[in-house]
């Protein structure tokens, strides 16, 4: 059966019904010789400070049923309480003895903690959570409302280094270190300052700038080709002569007269000023003497490397051309440079393997024996061209032809019949004029029916054309 015990040195000893556990009590304190100590009434009142004492002292609040257990501490002013809210399973620190009420940290089975307060916060010692120091996030921060850095000169550190910072200067406003940039879409798109006396502005095709006014001011250096949608408008004498081209205007339609105006520098890197025609036809003269100040050409011809001025209509503009140039160009003269054999009845070309002059290098006298027209050069030519053969019988012809792009040229038949020829030289001559086009090629032919191979004079064989000037 239980028993109360008074021991010798005035302590009371409650011992249970096999007299083998007991709770001690002396000199105000509770002991026992079992693990666990359980006070068994709906409550108990300690007037003096409790200790859970031994190796691994443990403090067990409910019996796993479900229900609510908690902590309250009881004060003058305000209560508060550690608490389990067994139906959200949420260990709850609150205020007043209530659990569930006004809680201000809730930590949840997935050890989630959340604070329920809605206390807006003003500073930094305002708000439902305020620290005294610094904080330490793992991983990724999402904010739901507004985000202050409240104190000047405040930084905002990006990368693992550091290496990018962005920097509140008090009353001015923010700075990125160094010459990192500020990107956007991609890295070829962004700002930066590039150096300290530089900023930088890269896009990869365009810069769109929208505003009623774009206000520069400084010097601007355009590197490419400035197009404008409207008319620019320059102050006054800012606009220096030599960098005036104007083009795209419609030609004037009629003839200059005395009243039409000029743009002139005035005094030659001083003033522009308009001048009328009849002034510019009073100083020119364009008499020899005036235009170039030196003396007619007389009766010297001029020189091939000489220049004149000439209106290219093609292009609408004046173009100047040497003399040499002036000339019935594109020439050449090629000739035969050794004997061939010619069959009877086969219209053969001519071998012309060497030349006196080809001004274009326009005739192939290694491959084809032919001469091409040069680009740019179409018109009327002028061809002349001669061939011989030795021992050409009686009654039998020779014949030449000139050959276009392959095709028999018309008019440039020329042939000859033989009598009592044996043993002498026959020779025949021709020319034509034939109107060709850039590419056109022109060749020589020539036939006999002999009735058997016979040689050319290679002396007599002669082929040679150039274009007429103005065709």
């Amino acid at each position: 059966m239980a028993e109360i015990r008074i021991n010798a040195t005035g302590g009371v000893k409650f011992y249970d019904a096999d007299d083998s556990h007991y709770a001690q009590i002396l000199a105000g304190t509770i002991t026992s010789n079992v693990d666990a100590l359980t006070l068994g009434h709906a409550s108990a009142d300690f007037n003096i400070p409790v200790k859970v004492l031994g190796t691994t002292p443990t403090l067990t609040i409910g019996d796993a049923g479900a229900e609510d257990t908690k902590i309250v501490f009881d004060g003058n002013a305000q209560d508060f309480y550690i608490a389990l809210d067994d139906s959200a399973d949420d260990l709850l620190i609150g205020l007043g003895s209530t659990v569930g009420t006004t809680p201000a940290i809730a930590i949840d089975e997935n050890l989630k903690v959340n604070i329920p307060v809605t206390t807006a916060s003003t500073s930094a010692s305002t708000g439902s959570l305020t620290t005294g120091g610094g904080a330490g996030i793992g991983a990724d921060l999402y904010v739901g409302d507004d985000t202050y850095l409240i104190t000047d000169s405040a930084v905002l550190g990006f990368g693992a280094d550091k290496d990018t910072l962005l920097t509140h200067t008090d009353g001015t406003g923010l700075t990125l270190n160094s010459t990192n940039k500020l990107c956007f879409n991609d890295a070829s798109q962004f700002v930066q300052g590039s150096s300290a006396t530089v900023l930088s502005i890269g896009a990869t095709d365009e810069i769109d700038l929208t505003a009623t006014a774009v206000d520069l001011n400084g010097t601007l250096n355009v590197s490419g080709v400035a197009t404008f949608q409207a008319t620019p408008v320059f102050p006054d004498g800012s606009l220096a002569l030599a960098d005036l081209d104007i083009d795209g205007g419609t030609d004037i339609g009629a003839a200059i007269v005395d009243a039409d105006l000029f743009i002139v520098d005035d005094g030659a890197g001083g003033t522009n000023r308009k001048v009328t025609a009849s002034r510019i036809k009073t100083y020119a003269g364009f008499t020899a003497a005036s235009i170039t100040g030196g003396t007619d050409y007389g009766n010297i011809p001029p020189a091939t490397g000489d220049s004149i001025i000439m209106h290219d209509t093609s292009a609408s503009a004046l173009r100047e051309i040497t003399i040499a140039n002036l000339g019935n160009t594109p020439a050449f003269s090629a000739y035969d440079g050794g004997a061939d054999s010619v069959d009877s009845a086969t219209w053969t070309k001519g071998q012309f393997s060497g030349e006196h002059y080809d001004t274009h290098s326009a005739f192939d006298s290694t491959t084809n024996y032919r001469f091409t027209v040069p680009t740019g050069c179409g018109g009327n030519y002028i061809f002349s061209y001669a061939a011989s053969v030795l021992n050409l019988a009686d009654a039998k012809v020779h014949q030449m032809h000139l050959y276009i792009n392959g095709s028999v040229a018309l008019n440039s038949n020329t042939m000859l019949s033989a009598h009592n020829s044996h043993t002498k030289k026959t020779a025949i001559r021709g020319s034509c004029m034939i109107s060709l086009d850039e590419d056109d090629y022109v060749e020589l032919f020539h036939y006999h029916n002999h009735g058997s191979a016979i040689d050319t004079l290679s002396e007599r064989m002669h082929f040679s054309g150039f274009r007429l000037v103005g065709s």
